[in-house]
């Protein structure tokens, strides 16, 4: 099953080959920058997610030193705060989650499990995150017992359980020994539960596909976007890295995704993506917000179906407006995340003017230690080491080091 095994050697060739087309690109794109203006219909191309070649156009050469500079900081930071049992600090509540996304951001600037510069530290916190598996299948830190209030285990599990297994696919390749054997049956048995969440009955027939938190399990149960967005990109990686899973597990999940678009203009000045379908809540808040829709653009581009409407409609969106400053949105870290990635796989004009305004608004918050400070609002109680991993993250995307987010 593990071959990706034979491509560990590949990945520092990799990072070499990349950071010499990086410099190319970016010596020509000086020369060969373009206007990033909307077009004058406000629409984009029907093959939205295009070939554009190098990311790197995005930036002169100049900014993506200071780019690879603040990286380089933020990874010294978060590598002095781990603790001794391989966790990067935050609430436990959301463990493994937040060292799980740390981890990625190692692996987004091409560090590796046991090799180099943070070899131990990685594999340290893959360890840790493998302790938190339940007898489930599910990674949590807490016991999850009912009821699934804010904050709480019962709440928080898939979240954890989704980005852990995100996380374990993307490493799945980059191990071997026991290690790898070890990952290997985590993620049978996560796989197990993450299909019994999914298929739980819903009380909303439109709620079908999708995922939601770790209770209620019954009749009553329901799905919502922004579950739903993490829980895809576990099978994604789990697929990439060849585990079992059936396509119409991800096909399930996208035709949930879908519903979740907002087809009223009138209502697309935060986002073209609801929180859940307006099916399963035709009198509620609809939630349509940036982060739920770079979430479900990622989701369904990664899943083959870039010609969805919401992608479309969601590019020229985004073009249509100055991204938020970091005081202007309660999940910044997360919706910079979510945006940058989305954005790096429509590419183009649409990646050249907004991934140049998530890393201005991001630089601009890293503190003198190298990491970046909790965020506002909804995202103040999970720490720096969420911040400082999700603005790694938003900031790495054209270094195509993450399996799953490559073109």
């Amino acid at each position: 099953m593990n071959n990706w095994n034979s491509q560990r050697l590949l990945m520092f060739a990799v990072v070499v080959v990349l950071i010499l087309a990086g410099t190319v690109a970016c010596s020509a794109a000086d020369e060969q920058q373009t206007e990033n203006s909307q077009p004058p219909d406000g629409s984009v191309s029907n093959s939205v997610v295009a070939e554009q070649g190098s990311l790197y156009s995005a930036l002169p050469g100049s900014e993506w030193s200071r780019v690879e500079t603040s990286v380089d900081r933020g990874l010294e930071y978060l590598a002095g705060v781990q603790e001794a049992d391989g966790r990067f600090p935050g609430e436990e509540v959301a463990q493994p989650a937040i060292t799980s996304l740390a981890i990625m951001a190692f692996l987004s600037r091409g560090h590796t499990p046991d090799q180099g510069k943070y070899g131990r530290q990685i594999s340290l916190a893959i360890d840790f995150v493998l302790s938190t598996q339940k007898r489930r299948g599910y990674f949590s830190l807490l016991p999850v017992v009912p009821p699934a209030g804010h904050m709480t285990p019962g709440q928080t599990v898939t979240y954890n359980h989704s980005i852990a297994g995100l996380m374990l696919g993307e490493v799945y390749g980059m191990t071997s020994g026991e290690r790898s054997a070890k990952i290997e049956t985590a993620m049978t048995a996560a796989l197990i539960y993450h299909r019994e969440v999914q298929t739980r009955k819903k009380e909303v027939e439109s709620d079908f596909g999708g995922f939601r938190y770790g209770y209620p399990e019954g009749p009553n149960a329901a799905s919502d976007m922004s579950v739903t967005g993490w829980a895809l990109m576990f099978l994604r990686s789990a697929r990439n890295a060849e585990f079992n899973v059936p396509k119409l597990y991800f096909d399930e999940g996208l035709d949930f995704v879908e519903r979740c678009h907002e087809r009223d203009p009138s209502l697309h000045e935060k986002g073209i993506f609801r929180y859940r379908p307006l099916e399963s809540e035709p009198n509620g808040n609809p939630q349509i917000t940036l982060a739920n829709t770079a979430s479900a653009m990622l989701t369904l581009i990664l899943g083959g179906r870039h010609q969805h409407e919401g992608v479309t409609q969601g590019a020229a969106w985004f073009r249509s407006r100055p991204y938020p400053k970091p005081w202007q949105d309660g999940y910044y870290y997360l919706s910079s995340y979510y945006s940058s990635q989305a954005m790096a796989q429509v590419g183009g004009d649409t990646w050249n003017q907004i991934f140049p305004q998530i890393a201005a608004g991001i630089l601009s918050e890293q503190t003198k230690d190298g990491g970046w400070p909790p965020g506002g609002g909804s995202e103040r109680s999970y720490g720096s080491s969420y911040s400082t991993s999700l603005a790694v993250l938003a900031l790495t995307p054209a270094y195509q080091l993450l399996p799953i987010y490559q073109r």
